[in-house]
Formats: structure tokens, C-alpha cells, sequence
């Protein structure tokens, strides 16, 4: 099936032409020139590694990586960590290790990142502990973003939940980058239109120790950690560390508790000029009692009070006991980087994924007039009845396994740098909403839905019975050429993506099978200038998309109550597509700053947002059609000076939507209001304090307010939150270095606050057209997170 590019896409083909067909040749370099950054991987972000000059130890790296210079100290990267020099030919910010270890060793991803410029992260768990979560870049939501995590997709496969907690522990994070623009030509994603997360582990340790960590804090929050490095094992050259921790909590509002127990392996083998082979294991098995996510209604009157309730009643709904998540899963990658020659080298990484759980929730049965999909389910034979109606458990379980290989053959020259890749994933998911019966004291007979209710003819009582299996091939290709003495470099490139998706329906009376093929194509132009060492300017123009992120969107799903069609599913699904401009400075040395400015255009806008259908948890899908996003954003820091080192960051945004959304067949007006989820203003404040004795962190952040309806009809109001932490190192006593007592302080405020939308309809108050009445639909929200604590000790041996 053939995917036509968008006309106003075709006024990059001569920029595109202009980088990936022609060969030139300069002068040899300057003085200057060779002073300039030279880490080809971090210019052109091949995926997953980065070969090494000769008589150096390489290292493998993921796509949009920046490096840092090694010689520099620990503590001298500017903002304490929060605006390490990057390099590449975008708006790109990073987090070092430097802020990641002053940060709570409870956190998340999306929580460390939260103070870079135009990340909005909604946390409603304020130590990260469970992903109860969501972010959004220059207004594109977490759905429109890629994920990538030692040179794999990181995030669900599928619905492109991050779900970052999973990934690893913070104390084994090395560093996050977020390129806030769009993902590089060459990662393995295909639900980006915007920019990308990407976050390496630490190096194992050439030397046999490890490292402890043991953390108390309010609400009872525990975390253990124990990582072992075994050292240069004997003359193989190999490297590992290994580590386990168990995490637990309870919740911070509301009854209902939190576990994790998480895995992390890194392996490491580095040989000859260059060559590397990286083994990478993440296993994480969690539970969670869910919280609330109330309407502003509910929130206004309630407050942090509104949640579900600690005791069962017979016949309610609301108990917190069947509300909860089991999830586990797992991320094997193994990049590997070889040098052929002094011009050739060849990257490739194998991966793996495996996800599944359940997610519970308190809903009501018939027990004789229920339905499982279009037929009459019978009698259930259901205990406890109230009202000829049974409370039960509807349990939203799913297994996905991914598979894929990213492969890119590069020649490098003096004046060119030149990749070609290919990338193909496999994609299995399993979904199987199923209900169990409730004992006396509103307990499920299980959480995973085993034994579940069954029909009166003995089938499975299913709200949902969906099969999905997807294909990916990607191809693309890229070159660089460098001129003017290095000092200005063009490349140009263009990636193709064919994305087969089949699925079938199990539920009776249902449409059985669905297909869909895409093919999109992705031009890229891009233009670096150093106008000397200290200072950039550059300069790219994108093309990025977004696949459907909701299996249910694909399918008829109906009411439990009823055996009507609750939602029409269609294979007819259209990719998000996006073109994009940013033009932007960045500034290196005592002062480091970076401003820039884009554009956007859109076309087929996704929407993913959570919502129920006959009482279970599911992804809700809507295409918003076009929107024109514009925008500056910008920080800056300073190296430590007196051992200080501000930090500041902002972004001002202007999105609006280009047409009206198509509501049951009425166009709803909507062209020309403010997107949803898109704060005008958002500011971070940074300062770090490091002698290397005492330390400390203060970060501040502001939101302005959000739209949370395509009609501007709702909204939550502006947020300030700011976190402090504190620590001492001790002196190293025999094996034991790096000690070090440390304090968080979460939301010093207690700020109370809605963080950010949980479920978006298109209107939340009636509207009428054409005659007609679409009916408003009430969003919920995020909880914004309250004052935390946690105290630490932490020693390496």
C-alpha cells in the first residue's frame, strides 16, 4: 500500500538532494578546525555504537548521544550536571550522572528529566516509584515521542507508554539525553514525530567492587540496592556488573500499596582499534495499588481526599483492593560496533522485549444480562447479588514480545561521513479483558484472571479478546560532507518505513480480522556551522511520524450491559506525519547556552488518552487532524565556580489547531483554539553546590496553565513546585569509597496541585452544530504529587 507524501513534504527535496547525493572535497583542516568536536556518532547519531580513535578505549553509545570530554572533573559540567556541550546539529539537552546521584535513588526517568527545556512531566507519584505519569515535549504528548534505551525502543512497543521506572536504577543510570525537536534519522523508532529520550547505564568497573544503597522515607518507602562489578575477568576482556533492588511504598494518597523488584546487567567487551560488544539485561516485576484520577469537580471539592475507599462494601465499586497492577517485564540488547577497516565499520544490536500484567478494576455484572461481544451471555451463576447485579473484578490482562535488529554499514572519509541501515521489528500483543468474582471481604480470586467468569455455555465473559502481530522494515540513508575546514557540515538524508499491521477479534459477533500496510518517507536536511570553538549555529529541517498507538482504535468493542458497539474500530487508521524547521545557537565554555527556535506543522494529529468501556482500563485513539505548533526555548548554565552552578531554563510555545475534529459525523469547531496539553510558558530553575565534601541541589519549575479539551473549555491551572537535596561524603576508609549519608526533599512546598490530564474528550461542555448536540464528556486529571522524603546511605566497596 502506497503512502503518499504530503505536497508541501517536497520542499525539502532539493535541501535533501543537496546532502545525500553529491561528494565534495576541502582543504585539510585548520588548527581550528581540528579543534572543533570530531565524535562522528554524536554529529550523525548512528545507533547503537561509536567506533573509538586508535589507542583508546571505545564505547558503545545509543543513538542521539552526546559525549562529554573525559578529562574534564566530575563535578565541572556546567548546571551540576544539567548542560553538558553537545554537539549535534538540533536542540538537544542531557543529564549526567553528576545530577542523577544527588537526585532520590527512588526516581524515574521522566522525573530527572522533568527541568530540561520544554519537558512537561505530570508526576503524580512524587518518589517515582510506579510510572503513574505522563510527559509531553513542545506540546507533543508522551505517544508522539521516541524511547530508547542502550540502542533499543524502550518504550511499549505498541502504545508507546514509557513506563521509564521499568528501565533501570537510577544509581546505574549514566546518562539521559532528550533531543526536544525530532529523533535522528537513524533510531529504531516509528512513533516519534518529535523529539527522543534516550539513556545509557554506567561502564562496568575494570576493578572487582561494588555498590550499596539503603533508603528510607515517608510513607513508608524503602529501597535496597546492591550492584556488583566483576572486574576485567582474566584476560578475556570482559566486564560486567550486575545488580538487584526491592522497592516498596505505600501509597502517598489514599490506602493501597507499591513493590518493584528490578534486575540490571551490563556486560562489556572492547578489543583491537575500536571494535566493542555491549550485552545489556533489564528484568522488573512491579505491583501497584492505583490512586484516583479525579474530575475538577471532584478535585475542587475534595482535594487530595478523593480516593478510593479502604473498606469493601457489598455492592460498591470503589474498593482499593480492585484497583490495582501487576506488570513485568524484560529488555535484553546487545550493541555491538566493528571496525573493518579505517574507513568501514559496521554497528549492529539484536533485541529483545517482553512485557505482560494485568491492570483490575471495580465494575458490575448482570447476572443474566450481560453480554460477551454481540451474544447473550446467559445466566453467570454469580454470588452476592444486589439487585440482580454482582461486584466484580474486570481484569485488563496483555503479553507483548518484540523482537528486532538495527544494522548500519558506515564509511567514513576525511571530508564524508556516510551510513546506510536497515531495521526490522517483529511485534506479538495479547489482550484479554476478562472479569473474576469477589470473596466476602471484596478480594479478587486473582489478579491475572485466572479461573475467570464464564458464559452460561462455558465460554470466557470478555470485554475484550484482541490478537495483534505487526511487522517493520526501515531503510535509510545518510551522508555527511564537511567544508569550509570542517567548520560547516551538511547532511542530508532519507529513511523509509513499511509498517504491516493484522489483528484479529475474538469476541462473538465482531468483525474477525483487520489489516493495515503503510509505507511513509522521511527526508532530513540538517547543517552544523562552528563559528569557532566556542560557538555553534545550526540549523535542521525534518520530516518524523507517528503510527497509530491504540489496538482498540482498530477494533469493535462493545457494552457488557448491552451487546452494542461502544466503539467502531477501523483498519483505516492514518499516520501522524510531521514537518518541522529549527534553527538555533549554542554557546560552549564558562557559560554554556543553547536557544533555539521552530516550527511545526502537522498533519493527522494523534490523541491517545486512558478511558473505561464496560468497567476496564483501555487506550482511547483520536486523530485531531492539523495543527501548527511555534515556539523558542533556551537554557543556560555556568561550570561551578566557587563550587556553584546555576542552571536556567524556558520555553515559550504557540500551538493551535488548524481544522475542526469530526465528532459523530458534526464538525466540532475547534480550528484556531489552543492545543490541549500545550502550556504557553514553562521555566526551570537549577542550582548545585558540590566541594566535593558537601553537596547539594535546588530546582525549581513552573507550568503555566494547560487546556485539557480540543474545544478550550477546560482547564488546570498553573503549577510552581521546587525539590532540595543534601548530602555529606565521608572519607574512604579501606575498601570503602564514595560514602555518602543524603537527603530529598520532594516538593518542599506540598504544593497542591492538578498535574496534568489523564483522560482528554474533545468537549467537556455541550456544543451545538449544525443543529445538533454533541454532548460534553468530563476529563480527568493527574494528582499532582505532595511533599516527600527520603534519607539515604550509600558507599562503593
Amino acid at each position: 500500500m502506497r503512502h503518499r507524501l504530503p505536497s508541501h513534504g517536497y520542499r525539502y527535496a532539493s535541501l535533501l538532494l543537496l546532502g545525500s547525493t553529491f561528494l565534495l572535497h576541502a582543504e585539510e583542516p585548520t588548527a581550528l578546525a581540528q579543534a572543533l568536536p570530531r565524535d562522528k556518532a554524536a554529529h550523525h547519531n548512528t545507533p547503537p555504537a561509536k567506533p573509538a580513535a586508535p589507542n583508546t578505549k571505545p564505547s558503545a553509545k545509543t543513538a542521539a548521544v552526546e559525549t562529554v570530554d573525559v578529562s574534564a572533573s566530575r563535578h565541572d559540567i556546567a548546571g551540576g550536571g544539567l548542560l553538558p556541550q553537545q554537539t549535534v546539529a538540533r536542540a538537544q539537552s542531557s543529564v549526567t550522572a553528576d545530577f542523577i546521584n544527588r537526585q532520590s535513588p527512588t526516581t524515574n526517568t521522566l522525573s530527572l528529566i522533568a527541568t530540561l527545556p520544554g519537558a512537561v512531566v505530570s508526576n503524580s507519584d512524587p518518589l517515582g516509584i510506579s510510572d503513574r505519569s505522563s510527559i509531553s515535549i513542545r506540546g507533543m504528548n508522551g505517544n508522539e515521542i521516541g524511547f530508547l534505551f542502550e540502542g533499543m525502543p524502550a518504550a511499549d512497543a505498541f502504545y508507546n507508554l514509557p513506563d521509564t521506572s521499568e528501565w533501570a536504577d537510577s544509581e546505574n543510570i549514566g546518562r539521559i539525553d532528550v533531543a526536544q525537536g525530532s529523533a535522528a534519522l537513524a533510531a529504531p523508532v516509528y512513533n516519534s514525530v518529535g523529539g527522543t529520550v534516550t539513556q545509557e547505564l554506567i561502564e562496568p568497573s575494570d576493578k572487582m567492587g561494588g555498590h550499596f544503597d539503603f533508603s528510607l522515607g515517608n510513607h513508608m518507602t524503602n529501597k535496597d540496592f546492591l550492584r556488583f562489578d566483576s572486574g576485567t575477568l582474566g584476560k578475556t576482556g570482559i566486564r560486567t556488573f550486575t545488580s538487584f533492588s526491592y522497592t516498596t511504598n505505600n501509597n502517598w494518597r489514599g490506602p493501597g500499596t507499591n513493590n518493584r523488584y528490578h534486575v540490571d546487567f551490563k556486560a562489556v567487551k572492547e578489543w583491537g582499534a575500536g571494535n566493542s560488544a555491549h550485552v545489556v539485561v533489564t528484568y522488573n516485576r512491579a505491583f501497584a495499588n492505583k490512586v484516583t484520577n479525579p474530575s475538577l469537580a471532584q478535585w475542587k471539592k475534595n482535594g487530595i481526599s478523593y480516593n478510593y475507599s479502604g473498606t469493601y462494601t457489598p455492592g460498591a465499586t470503589n474498593y482499593y483492593g480492585l484497583f490495582g497492577q501487576l506488570r513485568s517485564t524484560m529488555r535484553i540488547s546487545a550493541p555491538i560496533h566493528l571496525v573493518a577497516t579505517r574507513n568501514v565499520s559496521f554497528d549492529i544490536t539484536p533485541y529483545y522485549m517482553w512485557m505482560s500484567g494485568a491492570v483490575d478494576s471495580g465494575t458490575q455484572l448482570s447476572d443474566t444480562g450481560s453480554y460477551n461481544g454481540t451474544q447473550a451471555a446467559g445466566a453467570l451463576g454469580l454470588d452476592n447479588l444486589i439487585g440482580g447485579k454482582a461486584t466484580v473484578a474486570s481484569v485488563a490482562g496483555y503479553a507483548q514480545y518484540t523482537t528486532g535488529v538495527y544494522s548500519a554499514l558506515n564509511y567514513n572519509t576525511k571530508y564524508n561521513d556516510f551510513s546506510v541501515g536497515y531495521w526490522y521489528s517483529n511485534l506479538t500483543q495479547n489482550s484479554l479483558t476478562s472479569y473474576v468474582p469477589l470473596s466476602a471481604d471484596g478480594t479478587p480470586s486473582s489478579m491475572t484472571g485466572k479461573d475467570p467468569i464464564t458464559t452460561a455455555n462455558g465460554n470466557v465473559l470478555a470485554s475484550k479478546d484482541l490478537h495483534f502481530w505487526q511487522n517493520l522494515h526501515s531503510f535509510f540513508i545518510r551522508d555527511t560532507v564537511k567544508l569550509l575546514h570542517d567548520r560547516l557540515e551538511l547532511t542530508g538524508g532519507f529513511k523509509l518505513v513499511y509498517l504491516d499491521r493484522t489483528g484479529t477479534n475474538e469476541l462473538p459477533g465482531a468483525p474477525y480480522k483487520i489489516s493495515s500496510a503503510t509505507t511513509t518517507y522521511l527526508p532530513r536536511f540538517e547543517a552544523l556551522f562552528h563559528v569557532d570553538r566556542q560557538n555553534d549555529v545550526f540549523f535542521d529541517a525534518n520530516t518524523n511520524f507517528s503510527a497509530p498507538t491504540s489496538d482498540a482504535a482498530y477494533f469493535n468493542s462493545y457494552n457488557i450491559s448491552t451487546g452494542k458497539v461502544a466503539v467502531t474500530g477501523t483498519s483505516n487508521l492514518k499516520n501522524e506525519y510531521a514537518i518541522s524547521e529549527e534553527l538555533g545557537f549554542r554557546h560552549r565554555g564558562f557559560v554554556n547556552a543553547s536557544i533555539s527556535l521552530f516550527n511545526y506543522n502537522f498533519t493527522n494529529k494523534q490523541i491517545s488518552t486512558s478511558t473505561y468501556i464496560s468497567g476496564a482500563l483501555t487506550t482511547a485513539y483520536l486523530n485531531a487532524g492539523g495543527q501548527t505548533t511555534r515556539g523558542v526555548s533556551a537554557e543556560v548554565a555556568l561550570r561551578p565556580w566557587h563550587h556553584i552552578a546555576p542552571y536556567l531554563s524556558g520555553q515559550y510555545l504557540h500551538a493551535r489547531l488548524d481544522n475542526d475534529i469530526n465528532v459523530g459525523g458534526y464538525p466540532l469547531p475547534t480550528s484556531g483554539k489552543v492545543a490541549p496539553l500545550s502550556p504557553k510558558f514553562v521555566a526551570a530553575i537549577g542550582l548545585a553546590y558540590d566541594d566535593g565534601r558537601y553537596f547539594g541541589d535546588f530546582n525549581f519549575s513552573y507550568i503555566d496553565s494547560q487546556y485539557s479539551t480540543f474545544m478550550d473549555d477546560e482547564s488546570i491551572a498553573a503549577r510552581k513546585t521546587a525539590n532540595v537535596s543534601l548530602g555529606y561524603r565521608f572519607k574512604d576508609y579501606g575498601r570503602m569509597h564514595d560514602t555518602k549519608l543524603q537527603l530529598n526533599l520532594i516538593n518542599i512546598g506540598d504544593s497542591k496541585y492538578l498535574s496534568g490530564v489523564f483522560s482528554m474528550p474533545t468537549n467537556a461542555k455541550a456544543v451545538t452544530v449544525q443543529g445538533h448536540t454533541i454532548t460534553g464528556s468530563t476529563p480527568t486529571y493527574y494528582v499532582g504529587g505532595a511533599f516527600a522524603v527520603v534519607g539515604g546511605f550509600s558507599t562503593g566497596f
